[in-house]
This record gives C-alpha cells, structure tokens and sequence, in this order.
C-alpha cells in the first residue's frame, strides 16, 4: 500500500477484512468437518463486523470508498479450490491455506498500528488488530499437545 494516509489506512483494512469474510465463507464451503465449518462462517461474520465498525470512521475521513476486497484475494481462493482439489478434500489443507491467507490480515493491521492513525480510531484498530491476532490463532492446524 502506497498511500499511508490515514483514511488510505482504514480503507485497507476493511477491504482486508471483506477479503476475509468471502475467504472463510469460500472455506467453509470446501471442508466437510462440521466444526471447521462452523469455525469459518463464525470468523467471516466476525470479519464482517470489523469492516462494518471501520466503514464510519473511513468515511467520515473523506475520500473514495473502500472496494469490496482485493483481487489478490480472489487469486487465493481459486488457488484454495485448486489445493482442495488436489488433496481430495483435505480439510487440514483447507484450513492451512485459510490460515496462510489471514496472514495478510494480521500483516495490514499490524502496519495500520504502526502507522499514523487518528486518535479517534487508534484504539478501535488496536482493539481489531488483537482480535484479529486471536483469530488467526484459531486457524492453526497443529494439534494441541496434551498436559
């Protein structure tokens, strides 16, 4: 992103979070496991609400709208559908490259907290920025050793 203007900033991320509400739903789509696809929907919805809790603060920053998300984006899903495909369904694959792509996410909140934000949004980014963090966290495939 070239333009670090704050309003440039916040539109970046509620077109982040769009790219990841059509991602998680995409997801969701692919894995047959009930409660990754429970897991998905859940985090598209909470992505959905982030871009809407940015959307007034962008605006009232002037300037053109923010897209409805990215065309890198688009290519990832195909390249979800292709991997899927490939792995006859894998879910743990699905969920790898669902992980992969909020990768992004984690990376543009961490450069908007980093950057020159306005007061009137700092703390609602920072706020997003840890949620989207735990989020990501929830992606993770690995399993969970036992105590």
């Amino acid at each position: 992103m070239s333009d670090t203007s704050p309003r440039a900033i916040l539109n970046h991320l509620i077109e982040t979070c769009r790219d990841g509400v059509h991602g998680f739903e995409h997801a969701a789509g692919l894995v047959t496991d009930p409660a990754f696809k429970v897991l998905f929907t859940d985090l598209s919805r909470r992505r959905s609400h982030l871009a809407a809790e940015l959307l007034p603060h962008a605006q009232r920053l002037g300037g053109s709208e923010a897209a409805d998300g990215t065309t890198a984006a688009s290519l990832h899903r195909t390249w979800m559908d292709v991997r899927s495909n490939l792995g006859a369904g894998n879910d743990l694959a699905v969920m790898a490259e669902a992980r992969r792509g909020d990768a992004a996410t984690v990376a543009a909140f961490k450069d908007a907290v980093e950057g020159a934000l306005p007061a009137t949004v700092r703390d609602l980014v920072e706020r997003q920025y840890a949620e989207v963090r735990a989020a990501h966290e929830e992606l993770d495939p690995s399993p969970v050793a036992a105590p």
